[in-house]
């Protein structure tokens, strides 16, 4: 081997070395990125950071053209932006990740067609994933975007239609937005979020929502081939390009800017997407959360570290976090601890330790504690509960009224995961869709408007009547007569080997060989409820602070109240059904057993008379024995 060689080989062998100890150091510092080491203070830290855009570049007031930030690219500098987006609230199109219990799903909901679909990617039990009704991330996020952190599916456009290809070009992906939970500025403002998804803006969305930048313009409504760097004239003047304005004035000397994020949530920063509002009441009209009033906030009880695996706080609960955190973030785990335990944890911040005197053992056994201290008071019939997820509450231009697409019912007392009673809220699905044998194949509503619009606009009795349901958000009046021709026109228009059918009130609905509707129980169609755990009631207002009756009573909401079953079809005539159903404790039992609760006034009464009959019983015989003795004492026997 000549010098030459020699050389050459050892050049490339010190190229070798310098990009092996290159790449270790990245590596080192990927994973422990200074934001992500705890010095043990409790103070904040303060953010005044450079801003990088979606590119990596270094965004400065003056630029052209200007760019929006990128939460992944900024924050990621000091923070591991790919493990917290492991995280629950990110991870639910990931396959391998815990879906847990199953929770709030994203409700797909079309007024024209009395539509109310629930979809979820974690595969839950009564739910659809989005890509069964045509709903590619994409759309999903466009459509859902309003109250989603971004993250997730928001960044998988590997896997969407390519058609779609150009519009991810434009619109971006939607990257967690890091400031929808930390930014604690007044000016934040989620509804932006909102606005932008929904307009298509998914890279400049995180940046609307700041207190120091300003989004105008759609990417909506840009051509495929508008260069969002060089900008093509829109064929539409009156359309304008998606841009981004900040407040120079927020940038300091070296172009940092400050940004006001701590590390504990503000509990305004979670209500934008976990609200509910009782129909037909108004928020002065109800108590806040007995921990809320008690000073304390969200993210007390639902904890996460840098993974972002929040601590959802239901018993049995699977989570990275740790066994005696999970734990001791349950109701009963926070409040009675556990006796086996040999260092305590109940009793965090301060929680009292109740003594439930006189309640029966066999309760702690069949309920949680939620079924008897959270979610609405339950009265004869439940009612309507208005959520975020299910209806943008928070989001302006939406419709306010009580009575509006999704139904939802609350309170239901029904068995969850656990084999304990809870309450929840509740959805009855309903939807077109075509049927192969026993299975069922959700249509999107799209796919049924034209049909249904064309026969509502040729049926002169209820057009008028109709159009104006559609208009206030209900769903229209579907008679025997418009549910025939919908699936009979479905029937002609997908000329497959698959029947079309009508989803709806827990049956399914479909024309037999004469033309005739008939209706069968379905899986496809049984309702769909997730488990609340708030608002939390104190114990004054709990089921039973009144006695055994508020449950055990022939009237009690808690086993014999009626659920509605919302429904379009005017020729369906149960419209209720029995809280029993869905507690699984029957109907028999606990009617047999409220009875007795009937008699338990007499049969206290009886057993006061016999308890004082034989006292004086015994206190006669008592005297009488006394006399003998002092008699037989005295010589007197």
């Amino acid at each position: 081997m000549n010098k030459r060689n020699c050389f050459r080989n050892l050049k490339t062998l010190i190229f070798f070395l310098i990009v092996s100890i290159v790449y270790t150091t990245s590596s080192i510092a990927q994973e422990e990125k200074i934001g992500d080491i705890a010095d043990g203070s409790r103070s904040s830290s303060v953010h005044v950071i450079d801003l990088y855009d979606a590119e990596g570049s270094l965004i400065r007031p003056g630029d052209h053209p200007i760019m929006p930030l990128s939460t992944k690219e900024s924050c990621d500098k000091c923070h591991d932006y790919e493990k917290v987006r492991s995280g629950y609230h990110f991870n639910a199109a990931d396959s391998g990740a815990n879906p847990g219990r199953p929770g709030h799903p994203w409700i797909l909901v079309d007024y024209l067609t009395a539509t109310q679909l629930p979809l979820s990617h974690r595969n839950w039990e009564g739910t659809f994933s989005p890509e069964q009704v045509g709903l590619s991330p994409w759309y999903f996020v466009q459509q859902f975007g309003r109250q989603m952190p971004g993250g997730g599916i928001g960044e998988d456009d590997s896997t969407d239609v390519p058609d779609l290809f150009t519009r991810w070009m434009i619109s971006g992906k939607l990257e967690i937005n890091c400031l929808s939970c930390h930014d604690a500025e007044a000016s934040h403002n989620q509804t932006e979020f909102a606005r932008n998804t929904r307009n298509q803006n998914f890279r400049w969305a995180a940046a609307a929502t700041s207190g120091f930048a300003t989004v105008r313009g759609s990417a909506k409504s840009m051509p495929d081939n508008y260069d969002i760097y060089l900008g093509v004239a829109p064929d539409d003047a009156r359309s304008l390009p998606p841009s981004v304005n900040y407040d120079s004035g927020r940038f300091n000397p070296q172009g940092k800017v400050f940004m006001d994020v701590g590390r504990k949530i503000p509990n305004e920063r979670c209500y934008f997407c976990h609200s509910s509002k009782i129909s037909f009441t108004e928020k002065w009209h109800t108590d806040e959360d007995v921990h809320m009033a008690a000073g304390m906030s969200c993210v007390d009880c639902h904890r996460n570290g840098l993974d972002h695996s929040i601590v959802r706080g239901y018993e049995g609960e699977s989570n990275p976090s740790g066994k005696e955190i999970v734990e001791s973030s349950t109701c009963k785990g926070c409040h009675l601890g556990d006796e086996s335990d040999t260092k305590p944890n109940h009793g965090r911040f301060g929680a009292p330790k109740p003594k439930h005197i006189g309640l029966p053992v066999v309760h702690f056994d069949k309920l949680a504690c939620t079924a008897c201290h959270s979610g609405t008071y339950p009265t004869k019939k439940t009612t309507l509960v208005k959520t975020s997820m299910a209806h943008g509450l928070g989001v302006h231009g939406i419709l306010k009224s009580d009575e509006v697409l999704p139904f939802v019912a609350t309170p239901v007392y029904a068995k969850g995961e656990s084999g304990k009673i809870e309450p929840h809220h509740l959805i009855w699905p309903s939807y077109w869709a075509m049927m192969e044998g026993d299975s069922i194949q959700p249509l999107h509503p799209k796919e049924v408007q034209q049909i249904f619009l064309s026969l509502i606009a040729a049926d002169t009795l209820t057009d008028s009547t109709n159009y104006a349901i559609i208009n206030s958000g209900k769903w229209p009046i579907i008679t025997t007569e418009l549910l025939t021709a919908t699936l009979d026109t479905l029937a002609i228009v997908k000329s497959t080997e698959t029947v079309p059918v009508f989803v709806n009130s827990g049956k399914i609905y479909q024309l037999d060989a004469d033309g005739k509707i008939t209706s069968k129980k379905h899986d496809a169609a049984k309702p769909y409820s997730w488990a609340i755990g708030h608002n939390v009631r104190p114990a004054a207002q709990s089921l039973g602070a009144n006695g055994c009756s508020d449950c055990h009573s022939l009237t009690s909401p808690f086993h014999f109240g009626k659920i509605d079953i919302q429904t379009p079809l005017d020729f369906v005539n149960t419209k209720t059904a029995s809280m029993s159903k869905f507690n699984k404790l029957g109907s028999v039992f606990p009617g047999l057993f409220s009875l007795t609760f009937l008699f338990r006034p007499w049969l206290k009464i009886l057993m006061f008379l016999s308890c004082l009959i034989i006292t004086i019983v015994l206190l006669i015989y008592l005297f009488k024995g006394v006399d003998r003795i002092l008699k037989y004492l005295g010589g007197g026997i």
